[in-house]
């Protein structure tokens, strides 16, 4: 049997009111991303490309439609999305524009806050998110704070943070809009190993073209709904 999508959106609808205005961000979007696979989210400022991200995160209830992860509805009109903070936590990791990090930890000490939130003890998330750091090239690095980090470097360490929880599902919104073009590549082709080797799905929001052949395939946001989906890259055999 097939496994089911680890992100599934049916009829996904977000609608946001101001008085008499209706703003439709999300119009019947609906998409599937599986274990291994790196998808990116393309189009114009004020498509839909962060709220489909914010509703696909758990972070914002539809308006209409469904929200499954690993085969389990998990959002809906109505849902109380803080309920599922602990599954969020568990099943989902968010990397944003701006790594986000607290100042006045060290790259260590930022990873590892997302072990202790979930209650693993500080020793042995501080070992994990060292391993983590070693392995996106911060070994030498574990002990700096942000502002002695460079903006390749606070990326990195913002992906760890994503890693922490093993999630099943990686959420990236404009994570190289701050890089430049050889640190944006590198972060985006740490995506498509997370996605290789962890078998994780991950969505990358982005305007960058410099980078999308490290993508499984694109879909375009217009207006709030899905207008073009680029074809799968065909499998190679041997």
């Amino acid at each position: 049997m097939t496994p089911p999508p680890v992100l599934s959106l049916r009829g996904v609808e977000r609608v946001y009111r101001s008085g008499d205005t209706e703003v439709r961000a999300l119009d019947g979007v609906s998409l599937d991303i599986r274990r291994g696979e790196v998808v990116g989210i393309l189009g114009p400022s004020g498509s839909g490309k962060s709220t489909l991200l914010l509703v696909a995160g758990l972070l914002e209830p539809p308006s209409a439609g469904e929200v499954m992860i690993d085969g389990r509805l998990v959002s809906q009109p109505g849902a109380q999305l803080d309920q599922l903070r602990r599954f969020r936590r568990r099943h989902i990791g968010f990397i944003f524009q701006k790594a986000n990090l607290i100042p006045f930890l060290t790259a260590v000490e930022n990873v590892a806050l997302a072990l202790e939130i979930d209650d693993v003890p500080a020793r042995e998330a501080r070992r994990y998110a060292a391993h983590l750091l070693a392995g996106l090239d911060l070994g030498h690095r574990l002990h700096n704070h942000p502002a002695r980090l460079s903006g390749g470097e606070q990326q990195r360490v913002a992906v760890a943070r994503a890693l922490a929880n093993e999630p099943s599902l990686m959420l990236a919104d404009e994570p190289t809009a701050a890089l430049d073009s050889v640190r944006g590549r590198q972060v985006l082709a740490l995506f498509r190993e997370i996605a290789d080797i962890r078998q994780a799905a991950v969505a990358v929001v982005t305007h960058d073209q410099r980078a999308l052949d490290l993508f499984d395939r694109t879909i375009v946001l217009t207006d709030g709904r899905v207008s073009e989906a680029a074809p799968e890259k065909p499998v190679v055999t041997n």
